[in-house]
């Protein structure tokens, strides 16, 4: 059912997916450290109690997954991808306008639910349901959007900061997700290929099926049931301890070992391009290698990184490291949301990686805990660093356990019988 000739119209779904987490995510995620100061200075918070609107985002964007996943399915996609972009855009537009702690408090619920709804889910429910072949390439492709915003967005805010001021940078923000983002929900994005009239990429279905949108996989009850799917959440939790864990501690980390402001700096550069490449190089192994073998060098690449840390004070190691935690944090970007897929099927997707989501998030919110309970045992970041190397190990057993315990797949036709029912 694919048309013949022309550019397959999967490729602006990716391109699509990849400027929502250009916009949404990126300016969320990446960009927080440029704001710090700026906004405690003028407004007299302190930082933590500034960042506490972190956190507060973060739980909001665990309670949002699961019940976006869901509502992505029943909404027309575009009122669906409209709200949650505006829900984005208003959150920053009301950061801009805030003068108290709770002003910014309240906004970071929006901010939350604007991530999950907005970018998180609908970047890896559109690449699933668009493309069988070529999908984990498709995936990095989407998701290295949040390293590429990193890149472009923060000279830019840093530089509205220093001529304007941090509202003047948030309101912009604001403007941009509603500009850029709400024409492409509107005319751009499609839920299916079937409402192209197409079948996804590397898939030929009747045209029966492409009308009556058939998908293949488990249930929803089905894979909830499943050993497999918590040994996928826990160890996407774990994923998420190993990879936040370095992230957050590596600046006062790397100043313990005496390693030269010019080094930090390096890092800290190629850290963000690394994480791009290692998004799409993830998804290209998928792809190529399959499940296991390509579970196994993520795993391995995080192990292989806290070692090269170790000696960070020397370049070498030092660039390897950014290198190889690139390639490790793909753990709780790219992996989630292709073995979502890849064990359990394109049935429901939604509501399944919405649950996932919600791990990934929990990942990141209990990691300033862990690992500054873990820190405070002797105060010594050579057992941090030992212990998140047993963790990458954890980490591998339960994706082996996930990918090998995986319920039975549901042809498109019986699937459709049991939905009948």
């Amino acid at each position: 059912m694919n048309k013949k000739g022309g550019i397959f119209y999967g490729w602006w779904i990716v391109a699509a997916a990849f400027l929502i987490m250009t916009f949404i995510y990126a300016p969320i995620a990446n960009l927080v450290s440029l704001f710090i100061l700026p906004v405690t200075k003028e407004l007299g918070f302190s930082a933590s109690q500034f960042m506490l609107y972190f956190t507060i985002m973060a739980l909001a964007a665990m309670v949002t997954g699961p019940f976006a996943g869901k509502l992505m399915k029943k909404m027309d996609v575009r009122v669906y991808l409209t709200l949650f972009i505006s829900i984005s855009a208003l959150a920053f537009i009301g950061f801009s306008f805030s003068t108290k702690l709770i002003h910014f408090y309240l906004f970071a619920i929006l901010m939350g639910a604007g991530m999950s709804g907005g970018a998180m889910i609908p970047g890896s429910v559109l690449i699933t349901n668009w493309f069988n072949e070529k999908r984990g390439l498709c995936l990095g492709i989407a998701l290295a959007g949040s390293g590429f915003g990193g890149v472009i967005m923060s000279p830019v805010v840093n530089w509205l900061i220093s001529a304007y001021d941090w509202r003047t940078a948030y309101l912009i923000i604001g403007i941009l997700i509603a500009v850029v983002l709400i024409p492409l929900a509107v005319f751009v994005i499609k839920l299916h290929p079937a409402d192209k009239g197409l079948a996804p990429l590397g898939e030929a279905l009747t045209l029966d099926a492409v009308q009556n949108k058939v998908l293949a996989g488990t249930s929803q009850g089905e894979t909830f049931k499943s050993g497999s799917f918590w040994a996928l959440c826990a160890a996407i939790l774990i994923g998420g301890i190993v990879v936040n864990t370095m992230l957050i501690n590596l600046a006062p980390y790397l100043a313990s070992i005496g390693t030269t402001a010019k080094t930090a700096a390096l890092l800290l550069s190629l850290g963000s391009a690394m994480v791009i490449v290692g998004k799409l190089l993830v998804g290209r192994l998928f792809d190529k290698l399959g499940l296991i073998t390509t579970l196994l060098l993520i795993s391995a690449s995080s192990l292989v990184s806290f070692l090269f840390l170790m000696k960070a004070n020397v370049v070498v190691p030092a660039v390897l490291y950014t290198i190889f935690s690139g390639i490790g944090s793909t753990a709780i970007t790219v992996t989630p949301a292709y073995l979502t897929g890849a064990l359990y099927g394109e049935r429901e997707y939604g509501a399944k990686y919405g649950v996932v989501s919600i791990f990934i998030s929990l990942g990141a919110a209990i990691t300033p805990v862990v690992s500054g309970a873990i820190f405070n045992i002797n105060h010594s970041y050579t057992l941090l660093l030992d212990v998140l190397i047993g963790l990458a190990i954890v980490q591998f057993v339960l994706f082996f356990i996930a990918s090998k315990t995986k319920p039975q797949f549901h042809p498109a036709e019986e699937a459709k019988s049991i939905e009948a029912l």
